[in-house]
């Protein structure tokens, strides 16, 4: 194979030439590959348009197939064309015409190609992948400025500069996904120290360009007599350009800074149980649109028992506001408490979240939150509760009479524990917050939170609003209800329930509708049992039905056969016990773990794995849990919040002895998780230069991160 070598034409092409072959020899020592000999630069030779190397590269890697494994709506793609594109102008503009022939950006391509390669048959590695890209993307955007401009040669060496950052962030990468101690076990690759270093050194480099790149407009208007109009046309449009960008990189690093929970993951898991007309009565009822007009820092306070539908209606309202927004000016900011997700218990998270949902849509709260970032260090230090809450009644002040309309999901699912003896309970401080922003009587600000019925939320909430729903005592609920019931029997999925008689699902219908009592999640239980249900049975099953959820769950528990009951009850104290949702293929590890081994030590039987481990789950658990599509991962939680709380609660202590077993005590389960963990960690594969000291430390960070999605970063939940 043919070596291509990097061509000089001048004394700047010398200094490029230079910076990139150091580059070089730093990717080819973290990666053992010689990119300059690689094959994929000779079948660049042949492309000449952006057009032509992305077909290159789906020929090679099949990126149409990894777009589709991301279902992600295509941002894969998006990445990826936003590379070539500019990499593909950026050659020419440095000096070697036709773009696709200047040879460090064929390197860049193929330390892309060899990246792609890398990841392709590790699935955990593609979302990491992406992520990595997301990043990378705003620094070329930032170039794309000059293609439309005249570039000096000191802008030149700074963009050779940043180019060859780029590649050894490619090193790193591929790197990484190849030392991944299997896609099982890796994280996101923007978490890496290393990484994160180079895309520190990434940001300077770009903040170096803007500068150069305002001193070049400064020259070009001082001779370019008789050209004013055009030097202010090009001025402003870079200004706006740079402006746009330096905003979206600033926000990024908002972002970052706070970290906050993603609340559209909740949304869009609550929006796909949606059926026609869900919440509809809702929505389109007095007190809703009431609450919409009313002022004054109104709270809309909509409570239910468990399992009446709340978070979906949340959704609804969430819905409702989505396809109203664009037609009148106002601000929609939500958040999802959620028992499954430590990341959502507590104010910080809901303080965090509401900061950059506000932050991303209106440029004055964009400025408040910015100087807040200023005064702690430009990020360097993190907020109190205290200085996140001032800045929040801060951008509610500033947006003046722009409406807001903030929503707070399953208020009860944030825990009414203490994370430290002596300190306020987690809900007792969203409360006292809420009865802050209540309190300002801000005439823009509207609230509207959903819980069930709790005592301290109740005594909270009866002297702060007179706009409230129970779901449970409204008509709307229990036609909602029956057109649930209706749309499941009658779907083309039900391969016995289509097949009753038209008298048997009308008895159907009319039972679950009445007996309900405002429950959907007693309602899906009840038809989990009777989806199986041959015609004949319908109407013994439906005399004999539970009359509460802990009935249901008693049922369900009793229905474990006998020989799965050890395996049952050891995913369902895992469940009890993580302090985020765990992956279906981390939960899944449990099932081929021997508990029971001669010497003590808990270990995985590869064997004993189930080829479908999403199947072997489902058939385990029954309707205690699901499974949900985060984007990134299949993750595993209980079906609802009232499943987790029974299966701690003394209720089912005090059971009869069959199903009493089933009790979780939060200290056995921690230890059945640790031991798992460690029957996993022992069978992970010893890497022939783990002697080395970066191997070791690597080995140690893999083995503490999965600890710490465990049992959390500082123990507190052992």
């Amino acid at each position: 194979m043919s070596r291509t070598t990097v061509s000089t034409h001048s004394a700047s092409s010398a200094n490029f030439q230079s910076i990139f072959d150091a580059a070089l020899i730093k990717y080819k020592r973290k990666t053992k590959n010689d990119l300059l000999a690689n094959q994929l630069i000779v079948q660049l030779e042949d492309c000449d348009s952006p057009g032509a190397i992305l077909d290159l590269f789906n020929r090679q890697y099949n990126i149409r197939q990894f777009i589709q494994s991301r279902n992600d709506g295509g941002s894969s793609k998006q990445w990826l064309n936003t590379t070539v594109t500019i990499l593909c102008a950026l050659s020419g503009i440095l000096g070697q015409g036709v773009g696709i022939v200047f040879s460090p950006a064929k390197v860049i391509f193929a330390g892309i190609g060899v990246l792609l390669m890398a990841a392709k048959d590790v699935g955990a590695s593609q979302g990491a992948l992406v992520d990595l890209f997301d990043r990378i993307e705003t620094f070329f955007q930032r170039l794309e400025i000059y293609i439309k401009v005249r570039v000096t040669e000191a802008m030149k060496n700074l963009i050779a500069k940043i180019m060859a950052e780029i590649l050894g962030i490619l090193a790193i990468a591929t790197k990484e996904i190849r030392q991944g101690w299997g896609k099982r076990y890796l994280k996101k690759l923007t978490g890496k120290t290393d990484i994160e270093d180079a895309l520190t050194r990434l940001e300077k480099l770009s903040n170096d360009e803007a500068l150069t790149a305002t001193v070049q407009v400064l020259e070009a208007a001082d001779s370019m007599d008789g050209k004013m109009e055009q030097v202010v046309d090009v001025t402003q449009q870079i200004e706006s350009d740079v402006g746009d960008l330096k905003r979206d990189h600033l926000q990024a690093n908002l972002q970052t800074w706070l970290s906050p929970p993603d609340p559209s993951i909740n949304y869009n898991t609550a929006r796909d149980a949606y059926h026609n007309g869900t919440a509809t009565w809702f929505t389109r009822g007095h007190t809703y649109q009431d609450w919409k007009t009313s002022g004054s820092g109104s709270l809309f306070w909509v409570h239910g028992k468990a399992g009446s539908g709340k978070t979906i209606l949340s959704s609804a309202i969430v819905d409702d506001f989505k396809q109203s927004l664009d037609t009148r000016p106002s601000h929609m900011v939500y958040f999802f408490f959620d028992f499954k997700d430590t990341a959502k218990q507590d104010i910080r998270a809901l303080h965090t979240s509401l900061l950059v949902q506000l932050c991303r849509q209106s440029n004055l709260c964009f400025e408040a939150l910015f100087d807040l970032y200023s005064t702690h260090d430009n990020g360097e230090q993190q907020p109190s509760e205290s200085a996140l809450s001032h800045c929040l009644k801060s951008m509610f002040r500033v947006l003046g009479q722009v409406p807001i309309y903030l929503i707070i999901d399953a208020l009860d699912e944030c825990p009414n524990t203490s994370k430290s003896i002596g300190a306020p309970r987690s809900r007792q401080k969203v409360l006292e917050f809420l009865k802050e922003i209540v309190e300002l009587h801000l005439p823009n600000l509207h609230i509207c939170v959903t819980s069930r019925p709790e005592f301290d939320i109740q005594n909270t909430f009866q002297q702060l609003t007179h706009l409230k729903i129970s779901l449970h005592d409204e008509d709307g609920q229990k036609q909602d209800i029956a057109e649930y019931v209706h749309s499941v029997i009658y779907s083309d999925n039900e391969l016995v329930m289509k097949k009753w008689r038209q008298e048997i699902k009308d008895l159907v219908i009319k039972a679950l509708s009445e007996k309900a009592d405002g429950m959907f999640r007693w309602v899906v239980c009840q038809l989990e049992t009777l989806r199986e249900c041959l015609a004949r049975n319908v109407e013994r099953v439906l005399s004999e039905l539970p009359e509460s959820l802990d009935e249901t769950y008693l049922r369900v528990l009793k229905g474990v056969k006998s020989a799965n009951r050890g395996d049952v009850y050891r995913l369902l104290q895992c469940l009890v016990v993580a302090v985020r949702p765990l992956r279906v293929d981390e939960l899944g590890e449990v099932l081929a773990v021997n508990f029971d081994s001669g010497d003590g030590i808990p270990q995985l039987n590869p064997d004993w794995r189930w080829e479908d481990q999403e199947e072997a789950l489902q058939a385990a658990c029954s309707s205690l849990i699901a499974i949900v599509d985060t984007g990134e991962s299949r993750v595993v939680q209980f079906s609802h919040f009232s499943v987790k709380e029974f299966l701690t609660s003394p209720r089912l202590a005090d059971s009869s002895a069959d199903v009493s077993r089933y009790h979780i005590s939060l200290e056995p389960a921690h230890t059945i998780l640790a031991q798992s963990c460690l029957g996993v960690f022992l069978r992970l594969p010893v890497h022939e230069d783990l002697h080395e000291d970066n191997t070791k430390s690597e080995y140690s960070n893999e083995v503490q991160e999965c600890v710490v999605a465990c049992f959390g970063r500082d123990g507190t939940s052992l």
